[in-house]
């Protein structure tokens, strides 16, 4: 069964993915996304234990990406026009285009709470539209919220597949982690001892 954690959040950000002839991908200038309420992560795989001689002879592990789910009050008109494909119309109204092309996205947040107020992006992110409720006003007040079901995939680091980078107190890069354009990391090697 897929782990599933919950966490607070805080200071999401997003930005826009290209890719290049070659393969290579590359990051936008990252743009705010506020009024996030809660994130979830679910692993895109399993395990799956291998029975031989009458013992387990192996446990096989796959991890595909990652399914997240990101709670909002709202979602921004920004974040609608760039990566969900949205368009404005001259008197100001908005419209949902069904056959929009796919955006790819780096999502970005800090988690709320950790000790560490660790950072974190994903870097190959792809959303599913929009699902929006809401309700008449009753004795009590509640706010509606919309949920964004996104898929976040591995990007090729060499031999490696990476979904996110972390960021904690005390790296380098921590201060403008979430604010200047993710880049894709540096994996050290034996030989060289060299990181990002």
């Amino acid at each position: 069964m897929p782990n599933k954690i919950t966490f607070g959040l805080k200071n999401v950000h997003y930005s826009i993915a290209s890719q290049d002839s070659d393969g290579d991908w590359s990051f936008a200038t990252p743009v705010a996304l506020p009024g996030a309420q809660e994130f979830s992560s679910e692993v895109v795989g399993g395990s799956t234990n291998v029975y031989a001689d009458d013992t387990l002879y192996a446990s096989l592990v796959q991890n595909a990406g990652r399914t997240l789910t990101l709670k909002f009050t709202e979602i921004p008109d920004s974040f609608k026009k760039d990566v969900l494909g949205y368009k404005s119309l001259a008197n100001g109204n908005l419209v949902e285009i069904a056959n929009a092309p796919v955006v790819t996205f780096a999502l970005g947040f800090e988690f709320q709470g950790d000790q560490k107020a660790r950072r974190v992006w994903y870097y190959l992110c792809n959303v599913t539209p929009i699902s929006e409720a809401t309700k008449s006003k009753a004795d009590s007040i509640e706010a509606n919220s919309v949920s964004l079901t996104i898929t976040a995939r591995p990007i090729e680091v060499g031999d490696d597949l990476v979904t996110n980078c972390v960021s904690e107190k005390g790296n380098s890069n921590y201060t403008n982690f979430l604010t200047t354009a993710p880049t894709v990391p540096v994996i050290p090697t034996p030989n060289t001892g060299t990181n990002q």
